[in-house]
């Protein structure tokens, strides 16, 4: 619960990325992860089943930018925000 905690801490410190909002479903695919974080690091149970996952669009714009060799400022920033999702989603999941 701790690593979810401090994660969950520097997810809510971080501004929201430009892009986010652009990209499939990642506004709602963030946003109900967090709320799992929310609800882990505030010590309450989660069931694994309501741990949610990238919609495909979102992986696929992922997948596209990591193969991309200059990225934009907000590309870039948009990278580092769903890795620090998809560690938060790792370890809701390996915690249980």
């Amino acid at each position: 619960m701790k690593n979810v905690k401090l994660l969950y801490q520097r997810l809510r410190a971080l501004q929201w990325p430009t892009l986010a909002g652009s990209v499939g479903n990642f506004a709602l695919y963030e946003s109900l992860l967090a709320g799992c974080a929310d609800r882990v690091a505030r010590g309450k149970l989660l069931d694994v089943s309501r741990i949610p996952v990238p919609d495909e669009e979102t992986v696929a714009f992922v997948a596209a930018l990591r193969n991309k060799e200059n990225l934009t400022s907000d590309e870039a920033y948009f990278l580092e925000y769903f890795d620090l999702v998809e560690e938060i989603r790792s370890t809701l999941t390996d915690e249980r």
